[in-house]
């Protein structure tokens, strides 16, 4: 008998959130703050893609 697909959980619907602006030249001290605003950003949807395949493949549900 074939099962009906499991539902995508909610939090893999959900869009990566958008990048901060590029700071302005005289703001440089803030490029760094940015970065890492940035890094973390990428971190969070990675993390969520890793996540999806691994809901995918049957390992968290």
């Amino acid at each position: 008998m074939t099962e009906p697909p499991k539902p995508l959980p909610a939090e893999y619907a959900v869009h990566c959130p958008t990048p901060p602006p590029i700071p302005p030249n005289d703001e440089v001290d803030n490029v760094a703050v940015l970065l890492k605003d940035l890094y973390d950003l990428y971190g969070i949807c990675a993390g969520r893609v890793v996540d999806l395949l691994d809901w995918i493949d049957g390992g968290q549900q």
